[in-house]
């Protein structure tokens, strides 16, 4: 994330903030070059008109206060120039670019954005499941509720703390998610009677269209945190401070992984328009010990390409353009799928696990 503190520089001393102190020295100081503030008025709005969480639009803003305070706005050019010229990742300038677009939208006119290569994603920490359950284990009740919610469902931060008790039936322990973060897909999971009693008491004290948990993401990371660093004295165990609010989503993510070997099923259950970003999950076990045979049918293309990638083996497809392609090696398990256009030509496409 791009939010640091000290954040923008321009007095004595500097900045502790990495952003900043990339671009200290680039261009004028605040001292000699000054923008007036109204350029930014109203951007927070329009960044929460847009649906985005709280903790993107505070860095959002942040990201164009600092650039206000360093070049002209209006000149996209100047922006493109300090994004070459500057020591930042290829992340963080493709954010920086991303928060510009925004403001130049608001703006009436649009940017296009120089997309600076990232570099490979690293894997996630995933921990044991004992140590999330010591973590909440170890937190105040409505904490404790947030972080099992968290583990049973996958959902990321924003969406689980914009949840209403509108969004559950407890009766029938469903939740529903029909506000997903980052353009994802709504979805509804099933959810245990443990967690069930955890929510009974925050629903009961809260009307049914307010969000469950109202305190700010900074609140919430900083008690998260600092419970995170007690538990882990007590029980001795640093790598419990590894744990972050995500690493939840990225334990169901890898546990139903390694329980289906399903990755489009894993894709559905986060959420993910598209699968690349749930490929990372399939680098995450082993499953060498597995006897067992599973079929998939894939949907489209890239749900085929996804399906080689994560192990699993082509068998067969059965018709395309009016002519069998291959003759099925297993015709017990041909599965006849009507597809989309402009895919319809490829009727089914089989996968085995071996």
């Amino acid at each position: 994330m791009l939010a640091g503190r000290g954040f923008p520089s321009g007095q004595r001393g500097g900045t502790q903030d990495p952003l900043a102190q990339a671009f200290e020295g680039s261009n004028p100081s605040p001292r000699t070059f000054r923008q007036t503030p109204e350029n930014l008025i109203g951007f927070d709005e329009y960044l929460k008109n847009k649906g985005l969480r709280e903790s993107t639009i505070e860095t959002k803003v942040k990201i164009l206060n600092m650039l206000s305070k360093r070049i002209n706005l209006w000149d996209s050019d100047e922006v493109r120039k300090l994004l070459n010229d500057s020591i930042l990742s290829g992340k963080r300038k493709n954010n920086i670019s991303y928060a510009y677009q925004d403001w130049c939208r608001l703006k009436g006119f649009d940017y296009e954005i120089k997309y600076f290569e990232e570099g490979e994603q690293s894997l996630p920490y995933i921990p044991r499941e004992v140590e999330l359950d010591q973590l909440i284990a170890g937190s105040s009740k409505p904490y404790a509720c947030f972080m099992q919610l968290l583990k049973e469902t996958g959902f990321r931060f924003g969406e689980a703390k914009s949840l209403t008790p509108n969004d559950f039936d407890l009766e029938k322990k469903i939740v529903t998610l029909n506000k997903p973060a980052k353009r994802s897909n709504p979805r509804q999971f099933r959810i245990s009677d443990k967690l069930v009693l955890m929510l009974t008491p925050l629903i009961q004290k809260t009307s049914p269209n307010q969000t469950i948990w109202k305190l700010t993401d900074q609140a919430m990371s900083r008690t998260f945190c600092y419970r995170r660093k007690v538990i882990s004295e007590k029980l001795g165990n640093p790598k419990l401070r590894k744990i972050s609010f995500k690493t939840f989503r990225h334990w169901k993510a890898t546990t139903e992984y390694h329980r289906t070997k399903d990755i489009l099923f894993v894709k559905e259950l986060l959420g993910h328009k598209s699968i690349k970003n749930t490929l990372i999950y399939t680098h995450l076990v082993d499953f060498s010990e597995e006897d067992s045979f599973i079929c998939k049918v894939a949907s489209n293309i890239d749900e085929f390409t996804a399906l080689l990638e994560s192990g699993f083996e082509f068998v067969s497809r059965a018709r395309a353009n009016g002519r069998n392609l291959f003759e099925p090696s297993l015709p017990h398990l041909v599965i006849l799928e009507e597809l989309p256009s402009p895919l319809r030509s490829l009727e089914v496409s089989i996968f085995q696990r071996l």
